[in-house]
């Protein structure tokens, strides 16, 4: 029988440590180990990547809702808290892109190190601890293998032996019980009789081949003991290493222990306290409301004096005519035309005051008074004309809520009511609506957010748009509530 050592013989009856080749499982986890550091690095790189994606979504959220808090209706003290959540937002982005950069340049370089100076790579593949831990396990189990291997063959023989015992002995009964030739159940009786003295003598090589096995068996475990707990050391090193790393892990993460971080939500918390309702209603009241100055309408005197001052109508509209003080005819002086946006020229024309213009000159001869009754009331029409002119082309924020049913002519600044205003250029741009919105009259849209329409015009001063809605439906609505459509 060869002594040589051959695993492939030994058939493991059990899933032990203790039997042959079941070692291989510490061995194969001194490799996994190095497959555990490249998981925990892809792990910790995949959660950098989460992080700057994360930050790089607040500060997108922060600058967009910045700008529509900015653009919106709201004012006052709550629109700092609301801004304030932008603000939040920005400074908690700065510190999980800091969480990132710890991740990457802290932890998986850490990782990284420790695994190229704990497991060397070979030029035939694998690693040199693997192959260490192996060749460890396969010494130490070699003798004991190889006896148990004897034993297990003595066992066999053993085995074979009493089948053919019991084999020979059916046959001698039956034979008898047949009663056939003598000499034919004198052979079966001694081929019994060998049968026997075989399995005898197997069992003897059997018991005493397993005895030495017993003999065996403390030194093979000591043996084995000594290499498991080297390898059990190499992995407590790579148990304690993960348990540093991620407990650094984790205080990169915990940014409840950033003291940062605390006060970002501190001044988050104080500027939402400090919105004061009383304080915003006061202040609308004051820009927008009752509380806005008003020059309300005084008792004039009537006043031939033409170098009057105008009206607060004339002085808000830059376009308009400034008249000038009127010389008589024939006077030496030549008029001097007033400078003015419009084409029409005035004649200067100075009156003595409390005189009255339109009176004939009793001194003056009957021609030369009907020629400057004539230029009188040419000059005063044209004058009527030019202020009926800047009193229909002014609109201004302060005559805004004047009832205008009294002028039929006050809807073209020419005067002019049987002429159209000119319509503004028509335009077809998709909006999306940013809030809900309902209509307040009866040519106002209502839509909710994320309705899609259609801008039909250009916004007016007011900040109103004209717009046709999906089922043909055309009216105003505010433009701060949309956004185009990209």
């Amino acid at each position: 029988m060869s002594g040589a050592y051959d695993e492939s013989m030994i058939d493991v009856s059990s899933d032990s440590f203790w039997e042959v080749s079941n070692y291989k499982r510490t061995v194969k986890r001194v490799e996994d180990g190095s497959r555990l550091c490249t998981d925990l690095m892809n792990c910790l790189h995949e959660r950098a990547r989460i992080e700057k994606a994360y930050a790089q979504q607040l500060t997108e959220w922060g600058k967009r809702w910045r700008q529509l808090t900015e653009k919106g209706p709201q004012y006052g003290t709550l629109e700092r808290a609301w801004s304030a959540l932008c603000t939040e937002a920005e400074k908690v982005s700065e510190l999980h892109m800091e969480v990132k950069a710890a991740l990457m340049g802290e932890d998986y370089e850490k990782l990284k190190n420790w695994q190229r100076d704990s497991y060397h790579k070979q030029m035939i593949g694998g690693f040199k601890e693997t192959k260490e831990a192996e060749d460890g396990f396969r010494k130490a189990q070699k003798p004991w293998a190889k006896k148990l291997k004897e034993v297990e063959t003595m066992k066999k023989a053993y085995h074979n032996a009493c089948k053919e015992e019991k084999l020979a002995a059916s046959r001698e009964t039956n034979s008898k019980l047949e009663n056939s030739n003598p000499e034919a159940q004198k052979k079966l009786q001694e081929k019994v009789e060998k049968c026997q003295q075989e399995a005898q003598k197997t069992k003897e090589r059997y018991e005493k081949s397993l005895e030495e096995l017993n003999k065996l068996t403390p030194q093979y475990m000591e043996n084995m003991e000594q290499v498991f707990e080297q390898w059990q050391q190499f992995e407590d090193k790579r148990i304690r290493f993960f348990r540093e790393v991620l407990l650094e892990v984790k205080q990169h993460l915990d940014l409840s222990a950033n003291h940062r971080f605390q006060t970002i939500y501190h001044t988050l918390e104080d500027t939402i306290s400090a919105t004061d309702a009383e304080e915003d209603l006061k202040w609308f009241r004051s820009n927008h409301g009752p509380g806005m100055p008003m020059n309300w309408p005084q008792f004039e005197d009537c006043s031939m004096d033409l170098n009057r001052t105008l009206s607060r109508r004339e002085k808000k509209k830059p376009e308009g005519v400034t008249l000038t003080g009127i010389s008589p005819a024939g006077s030496d002086q030549p008029a001097q035309p007033a400078k003015t946006s419009s084409s029409l020229t005035v004649p200067t024309y100075n009156a003595p005051a409390g005189s009255n213009p339109f009176e004939d000159d009793e001194d003056e001869e009957p021609e030369e008074t009907a020629m400057e009754q004539q230029t009188s009331v040419n000059h005063t029409d044209a004058i009527k004309e030019e202020i009926k002119t800047v009193s229909s082309t002014e609109k201004t924020q302060d005559w805004a809520d004047e009832d205008t049913g009294g002028n039929p002519f006050s809807t073209n600044g020419n005067g002019n009511p049987f002429e159209e205003e000119p319509a503004s250029p028509v335009t077809s741009v998709p909006v999306r609506a940013l809030y809900d919105y309902e209509g307040q009259e009866q040519d106002e849209l209502s839509f909710k957010a994320g309705d899609e329409f259609t801008k039909i015009g250009e916004e007016d001063d007011q900040g109103w748009c004209k717009g046709r809605l999906k089922d043909g439906q055309e009216g105003l609505y505010p433009a701060n509530y949309v956004e185009p459509i990209q």
